[in-house]
């Protein structure tokens, strides 16, 4: 068995490799659905594609910016001339931040789209934590409305298949597409908001969800190394911290104000979700991001799910209530990539509520 550590906490042991979980009904119940080698044969297709990734990797790592590289080969070649480079912006405000380079995109020399990015950060201020991303999309970030501009959304998606081409283990996924077509009740699927994520030992996310407006859930296609998640609807997530209050005492680690009000949360189901939507209750955060005791005890209650290189794990984000939240640890002693990207169906209803994405 493995051990689950992250962000300095040691969390017990991962479990042995679960069965394919391949039933889309899950999906409508918030529940994840696991893809078992879904992807496997069109890894090899991007096998050169994904190790010229982990070079780029290497390279911001030892601090060299990430324009710099875009600028060379392969790079240069895929994204001229439709994307032209405006260079490098640091927000000194945002300490997660590595760089965000910004392109517009062409159409000869007319430009048919501004304020095009990709953006590279890393996933945590852990010192021991090396994870990080590059998420593309366009805009005031966190601020604008993406789904209101899917022509938009469409060129930063197609950014992202000129800098990272294994975006196509996804996109490319025959397989893929016609089971979430069939979830879906769509005769058309994008993908859109797209992350490439590297996950390193002893890094990972927290619980989180992915839920925005225009979205109907999230694909992750496990490409190298692997990966432990916790996955289950936000409900169900209400449900098992009362129920963990019931059957077990608080962890040590959590101080005494921090116990007193988790028992004064777990008496108040709606206050429980507005804390936990909020992502700002330190004794929550540490409940259940953090203590052995809690993270073993969504294990046993069959919340774990292990990807290796090839799974797919469709995510859920329907509604608020409903959404599939998620954690992540990484297995490996290496960085592993894996792709992220939203899901957007043909008939996606624009008046689905919205809200923050974590």
């Amino acid at each position: 068995m493995q051990q689950l550590k992250r962000r300095g906490f040691c969390l017990g042991s991962a479990p042995i490799r679960q069965t394919d979980s391949h039933d889309i009904s899950r999906w409508h119940l918030g529940m994840p659905v696991l893809l078992k080698s879904n992807s496997i044969n069109l890894l090899t297709d991007h096998a050169a594609h994904i190790k010229q990734t982990e070079e780029l990797v290497s390279a911001l790592l030892k601090q060299t910016d990430c324009d710099s590289v875009l600028a060379n080969t392969p790079y240069a070649e895929r994204l001229e001339p439709k994307f032209q480079s405006l260079g490098s912006a640091f927000n000194e405000g945002d300490p997660q931040e590595i760089e965000t380079v910004m392109f517009d995109a062409m159409d000869g020399d007319h430009i048919i789209a501004e304020d095009l990015w990709l953006k590279a950060s890393w996933l945590s201020f852990h010192e021991d934590d090396a994870s990080l991303r590059f998420r593309f999309s366009f805009g005031i970030d966190s601020l604008e409305d993406v789904a209101a501009d899917p022509g938009r959304q469409k060129l930063a998606a197609e950014l992202t298949d000129a800098v990272f081409p294994e975006s196509r283990v996804i996109t490319d996924n025959q397989a893929l597409e016609e089971t979430l077509k069939s979830i879906l009740h769509s005769d058309g699927i994008s993908f859109v908001e797209r992350i490439i994520y590297f996950n390193s030992p002893n890094g990972g996310a927290y619980l989180h969800h992915d839920l925005e407006r225009g979205h109907d859930g999230v694909v992750f296609a496990q490409l190298t190394g692997q990966t432990f998640w916790l996955a289950l609807s936000k409900q169900a997530l209400i449900e098992e911290i009362i129920l963990f209050s019931k059957t077990h005492s608080w962890p040590d680690s959590l101080t005494l104000e921090m116990r007193l009000e988790m028992s004064e949360l777990i008496g108040d189901r709606a206050y429980l979700s507005e804390q936990l939507g909020s992502f700002a209750n330190a004794g929550l955060i540490h409940l259940i991001n953090e203590t052995e005791a809690f993270v073993q005890f969504l294990i046993a209650r069959g919340h774990g799910t292990q990807l290796e290189p090839g799974d797919v794990l469709l995510l859920p984000q329907a509604t608020e209530e409903t959404c599939c939240w998620h954690s992540v640890f990484c297995l490996d002693d290496e960085m592993g990539q894996a792709l992220s990207f939203a899901i957007r169906a043909k008939n996606y209803a624009l008046t689905k509520p919205a809200d923050a994405t974590p």
